[in-house]
């Protein structure tokens, strides 16, 4: 009975998405398997399995009080979080929840790799004359004359 309880349990926390609190057998995994799980979802995104790569992320991710997506602070390697990181930040890409992904990438991402994916999000929203700001700011001004070419072609279109 105990047994069943605990799979009951367990498949519930993985069928729940993102949890309030910190899930016990995440707790208990050695940082090799807790690395090799956030591999094994950055895999899981590569080949578009959203539904496992976020089933693999869920003992690693909770929304605080005000929504935000956050990292357990349970221990991981700097390699391990940081593919973590990078997994989330891209399935979120993929899964198009870009308020999410700001949010995420504003607490989580620095420096050039944080104002890529906001100029890619602004790009993503037809946000032109931001995204091209935003490329021009990071210094790639091919990336941000491509916007405006973008732009262009689009009001073409829709004239």
């Amino acid at each position: 009975m105990i047994a069943r309880c605990s799979i009951f349990l367990l498949a519930a926390l993985i069928g729940s998405g993102c949890t309030t609190s910190p899930p016990n057998y995440a707790l208990q995994q050695s940082r090799v398997e807790r690395t090799d799980q956030i591999h094994a979802a950055a895999h899981a995104v590569r080949l578009g399995d959203y539904e496992t790569a976020e089933s693999l992320l869920s003992p690693y991710l909770y929304r605080d009080k005000s929504g935000e997506l956050r990292f357990h602070p349970i221990g991981f390697a700097a390699d391990g979080r940081k593919a973590g990181i990078d997994t989330v930040t891209q399935l979120l890409w993929e899964t198009g929840r870009d308020s999410t992904l700001e949010l995420f990438i504003a607490r989580y991402l620095g420096g050039y790799e944080r104002g890529v994916m906001r100029c890619r999000i602004s790009e993503r929203g037809a946000l032109y004359e931001e995204a091209y700001h935003c490329w021009n700011e990071l210094g790639d001004r091919d990336r941000a004359e491509r916007v405006m070419r973008t732009e262009a072609a689009s009001r073409l279109l829709l004239n």
